[in-house]
């Protein structure tokens, strides 16, 4: 691979039926050893390295329990390292950019000074300070001062007394 040349990508769905024939507390593992049998086969190289998030989503489930198959992309860059990744993971990225870009475009002059003024009231809103629990009831007392002189009962709780240790202390020896 010359140096000018772009990496080789390409994107596979794996089988994985063979991990369902190895016991089944070692089938994860069978199903890594899967892959990068597969990944060699398919790009000619024994360099492969799986992705970490690949890897932690055949291990999501455990041990016993991978998935059955998975779209995998696979890219070969110039010193044949095969990359596996995850295929889900760049079609996710690339929707969340074309978001962002789309909700841009929608956006017209004419709305952008409206929702400043929201932003501005809500602003506001945020700012005032609110009255404390406290200060609510010395206002109540001033005004009614029977009120204020009331106590509110404390909630009693079922606990029992503790018992003594029966336990003898060891005597202090003291030193003179």
């Amino acid at each position: 691979m010359s140096l000018n040349e772009t990496p080789e990508e390409s994107i596979y769905t794996v089988n994985f039926r063979k991990a369902w024939i190895t016991p089944e507390y070692k089938r994860t593992n069978r199903v890594v050893g899967i892959l990068r049998e597969f990944a060699k086969r398919h790009m000619k190289t024994d360099d492969i390295k799986i992705d970490q998030y690949l890897n932690r989503y055949l291990w999501m489930r455990g041990k016993r329990n991978p998935p059955r198959k998975i779209r995998v992309r696979m890219t070969k860059d110039e010193t044949d390292t095969v990359v596996v990744s995850l295929y889900e993971e760049f079609k996710e990225r690339k929707s969340q950019t074309e978001d962002l870009e789309v909700k841009q475009e929608v956006e017209t002059p004419e709305e952008q000074p409206a929702r400043k003024k929201k932003k501005e009231a809500e602003g506001k809103e945020q700012a005032q300070p609110e009255v404390s629990t406290k200060e609510e009831d010395k206002d109540a007392a001033a005004t009614n001062p029977d009120e204020a002189n009331k106590k509110v009962p404390e909630p009693k709780t079922d606990e029992k007394p503790r018992k003594k240790s029966t336990r003898k202390k060891k005597p202090v020896d003291q030193e003179t």
